[in-house]
């Protein structure tokens, strides 16, 4: 594994993440709704709701 010599020392993992899209559902208790937030590289965010 190449180094950069920033690394915490001792073991540890190092990963990369090439996201495509990410999402964060959850309920809005409020209004009793399921809230779909979507975004993907270059589009605005989205957002979805439904009871």
């Amino acid at each position: 594994m190449a180094r950069s010599g920033a690394e915490p020392p001792g073991d540890f993992h190092a990963f990369r993440l090439d996201l495509t899209e990410a999402v964060l559902t959850f309920v809005d208790q409020e209004e009793q709704l399921l809230v779909i937030r979507l975004w993907r590289p270059g589009h605005p965010e989205e957002v979805i709701k439904r009871r």
